[in-house]
């Protein structure tokens, strides 16, 4: 087989760099306009974040058999809710509905089935139909638990591992969500905080380029819409958002913000805002508040320096409810085997010995 290395044996290759070029030269002009505002580390909260797994990579699955065991749990280690979801995809199934009706019964799913004014799951979300979307439900749920039931005497912020922003929920239903913020902000904070995001990974190169942040201060800028609008456009149902519009299932608007001196390491924060209004939930000085305690909880975080302990702190509290789970799953199996026709479980049980001597690495150069 000839390798041909030659770049101009690539058609159209030529063209597409200097697209690209042209790209990151406008971008940079973009970002010139952004103002900087500078941190210092803060703010007196009750901090708290909530985290969906799957059991430590549950995933019960061996033919017919397919489902997870999906947990929340929040950063102080306790379990909020514990519910058995479906493994495959249920999408044009009879089975989702009755599957959906009976999670409806579950007491977090319930509140927030009330505070949303809906009957069921089914009426909260157009792609119900694996367990990614019922972990994100079940974070919501447990979020808007605590921004209901906070107490009124102490300042809590609740902060979410990832934007706020999903598809997962109708858009109809996320104005009513911030309005249930809004009557709340006095006492209850809630900000999304991600790693990574489409906006950072559009952006980074030309904020150092442009040096929008100096390597020795923390601080964030605010991304205006039609910066925003180029790395998300996609409202959903095969349409372009409004380049002059907020995207239907965004919560607020978003920032770029760093953390610590240490690091170049930036994050992206969604703060809400009631768009559909024209007027915010939090005002500047309460956004710098919260952007200031964040500052803070991420001061000397660790493994990852630069972000918020409280959200590793929740993910460190799912490893270890993934243990149990981990019993829990042999359980579930061997009450299968024994329950289910014999025929079906001398089959479920060979698979399981399967599946194990295969994670085992039997199948890797191994000796039986």
């Amino acid at each position: 087989m000839d390798l041909d290395y030659n770049m101009e044996s690539v058609t159209n290759l030529g063209s597409l760099i200097e697209n690209q070029k042209a790209k990151v030269g406008r971008l940079r002009e973009a970002v010139k306009r952004l103002e900087f505002v500078p941190l210092d580390p803060g703010g007196a909260y009750l901090p708290i974040t909530f985290k969906s797994f799957d059991g430590g990579l549950f995933n019960l699955h061996f033919d017919p058999f397919e489902f997870d065991i999906v947990e929340v749990t929040d950063s102080n280690g306790n379990s909020k809710m514990r519910f058995a979801a479906p493994g495959g995809d249920l999408r044009g199934t009879d089975d989702l509905r009755r599957i959906i009706r009976g999670l409806d019964n579950d007491p977090v799913f319930r509140d927030f089935l009330e505070m949303l004014e809906c009957d069921s799951l089914l009426d909260v979300s157009e792609i119900l139909t694996n367990r990614g979307t019922l972990m994100e439900l079940g974070e919501f749920a447990c979020i808007f638990r605590k921004v209901m039931s906070a107490p009124s005497d102490e300042k809590t912020i609740i902060l979410r591992d990832g934007l706020l922003r999903t598809k997962k929920i109708k858009a109809e239903l996320i104005a009513t969500l911030k309005a249930r913020l809004k009557e709340k902000k006095n006492h209850v904070n809630l900000v999304g905080v991600a790693k990574t995001s489409k906006v950072v990974f559009l952006l980074k190169a030309a904020l150092m380029c442009e040096r929008v942040f100096p390597n020795d201060q923390i601080g964030y800028v605010k991304i205006p819409l039609d910066i925003e609008n180029m790395a998300y456009r996609w409202s959903g149902h095969g349409r372009l958002g409004a380049e002059a519009e907020p995207l239907d299932y965004a919560f607020g608007d978003l920032y770029v913000a760093k953390l610590s001196r240490s690091n170049n390491m930036f994050v992206t924060v969604e703060i809400p805002k009631d768009a559909d209004n024209s007027t915010n939930i939090y005002s500047k000085g309460e956004i710098m508040e919260m952007m200031s305690y964040l500052a803070r909880d991420a001061m000397h975080s660790y493994p990852v320096m630069g972000y918020p302990q409280t959200i590793m702190r929740a993910h460190e509290s799912a490893v270890r409810l993934g243990i149990p789970s981990s019993v829990l799953r042999d359980n579930i199996i061997n009450d299968l085997i024994r329950s289910t026709d014999p025929i079906v479980a001398e089959y479920a049980r060979d698979s399981k010995l399967l599946g194990g001597a295969i994670e085992k690495g039997s199948l890797g150069g191994g000796a039986w």
